[in-house]
């Protein structure tokens, strides 16, 4: 990827609740650098919605509001689920 500020990025997914804190952090931190622009393009998009959307989508108890941000939520779900089990990933 071109210059990115992984700094700002993980900063702003500090959301201060918990249970997305859980699933954000270690996705920018692991997964997110392997990816691709588009990605990250979409991952900044999805950082645009307030907690409790961000909350409801990645615990699956409402829909994403664009195909863009349910394609990113299913992709950070999928990472999570990868990890799994694996203490401090």
């Amino acid at each position: 990827m071109s210059e990115v500020n992984w700094g700002k990025i993980k900063w702003q997914s500090r959301r201060g609740m918990r249970e997305l804190d859980l699933m954000l952090l270690p996705f920018v931190e692991h997964d997110l650098p392997k990816m691709d622009e588009s990605v990250l393009a979409d991952y900044m998009d999805l950082l645009d919605a307030t907690d409790l959307e961000l909350f409801r989508w990645l615990h699956q108890t409402a829909e994403p509001d664009s195909e863009r941000r349910r394609k990113m939520v299913q992709t950070i779900i999928a990472c999570h689920a990868g990890r799994a089990g694996r203490e401090g990933v």
